[in-house]
Formats: structure tokens, C-alpha cells, sequence
């Protein structure tokens, strides 16, 4: 499994998001067919999965988790709806 950065590709949404939300930071990723965004406000992480053909697996969820919010990842409260996953950290 491996994340790759995609967020050049949506540069003209991430920019309206930033000036619209409280949002600071915001990456997007692809893990094979999942579409992986990352995004911080002040003390709060969220990354949400999504897939449009398949659920999303524990095994990707718990990568995703390991490689975005590393040694921090055990805080954080997963929410699985089968093919969108969300993923929040509260600081």
C-alpha cells in the first residue's frame, strides 16, 4: 500500500475549502481506488477514506491512520460507513 499526493490536482478546490473553512491545512491523497483527504483545524485532524466500488478495509484504515497521524493514531476516533470512513484526532 503506498499514498500518493494528489493535491496539486485539486488546487483550485483546496484553495475555495481554505477560504471558506476554518481548515489550515488541507492534502489529498489516492491509495489505490480510495480517495484519502487530510485535513487540520487548529488542535483537530480529520481524514476521511472514500471508495465509490467497494468498502474501505480495516487494513487500509489502520494505514492510513499509521502513516498520517503516526504515534498519535491510537487517539483517534474511526467512524466506518462501509465506503466512507472518517477519522478524527482531537488534540
Amino acid at each position: 500500500m503506498q499514498l500518493i499526493d494528489v493535491t496539486n490536482s485539486y488546487a483550485q478546490t483546496i484553495r475555495q475549502q481554505l477560504l471558506k473553512t476554518s481548515a489550515h491545512f488541507i492534502k489529498i491523497f489516492t491509495l489505490g481506488n480510495s480517495k484519502v483527504v487530510y485535513r487540520k483545524k487548529r488542535d483537530v485532524a480529520e481524514i476521511v477514506i472514500s471508495n465509490k466500488i467497494r468498502p474501505i478495509t480495516d487494513k487500509e484504515i489502520s494505514y492510513v491512520k499509521d502513516e498520517l497521524l503516526g504515534q498519535d493514531s491510537s487517539k483517534a476516533t474511526v467512524t466506518n460507513e462501509g465506503k466512507i470512513v472518517e477519522i478524527s484526532l482531537n488534540n
